[in-house]
């Protein structure tokens, strides 16, 4: 069953929430909780537009993914050794063949680099990891925005974001915009750890996971 999305801003948020909206980390969107009246949150509803006015949406080739502030000090580097690092490191770049999986580049002093990819559930607050990808520089620079910002190339990294999924700079400043809208929500909470997709490779976690009261704040 489709959701009903609501267009909810920033700003208004905690308005939507207390109200009765929840958060659809995947599609980063307000929703209507299926069965739930409408009325409350009409203001946030979409105007439906021809079919013709619609844009055509589709997934990015190469997507931000900022980890929330709460989970800097907790990654997969920090939970193995440094031998299965470089086991899984070897893994994930002799399966894409030593060449970035988004854009098939290469980088100049070294061809690619070892990304986590995480979920998080932002109802039980659980970071996951579930999957690991080469990448070239350029593109794994894009995935942590916030440092990219930090050395003072973001504007490099925002280039090569719209020249890899095609956008025009405005689209892919408002994409980043977007997802540091994201970052700030889930930086106001502490997360829960989940690193399970490592025993496929015969990799446990050598620490026990930070609980969330353990963890740094913001």
């Amino acid at each position: 069953m489709s959701r009903t999305y609501l267009n909810v801003s920033y700003q208004e948020k905690d308005e939507a929430k207390k109200l009765g909206a929840r958060w659809d980390a995947s599609a980063r969107r307000w929703y209507v909780p299926e069965g739930m009246d409408t009325a409350p949150l009409v203001r946030w509803l979409p105007v439906e537009k021809p079919e013709s006015l619609k844009p055509k949406s589709t997934e990015p080739r190469l997507t931000v993914e900022l980890v929330p502030q709460t989970c800097w000090y907790s990654n997969v580097r920090s939970e193995v050794s440094t031998g299965e690092w470089d086991k899984l490191k070897r893994v994930t770049f002799e399966r894409a063949n030593y060449r970035c999986e988004v854009c098939s580049g290469r980088g100049l002093k070294h061809p690619v680099e070892c990304h986590e990819i995480w979920d998080y559930d932002d109802e039980r607050h659980i970071q996951t990891l579930t999957g690991l990808i080469a990448l070239c520089p350029a593109c794994h620079e894009c995935k942590h925005m916030g440092f990219a910002n930090i050395k003072g190339r973001g504007e490099l990294a925002t280039d090569h974001l719209a020249k890899v999924n095609g956008w025009t700079i405005h689209q892919a400043k408002t994409y980043v915009r977007e997802c540091f809208q994201v970052w700030q929500e889930r930086s106001q909470h502490e997360w829960d750890l989940d690193i399970t997709y490592l025993e496929q490779f015969e990799i446990s976690s050598h620490s026990s996971s930070p609980r969330r009261g353990d963890r740094p704040g913001n």
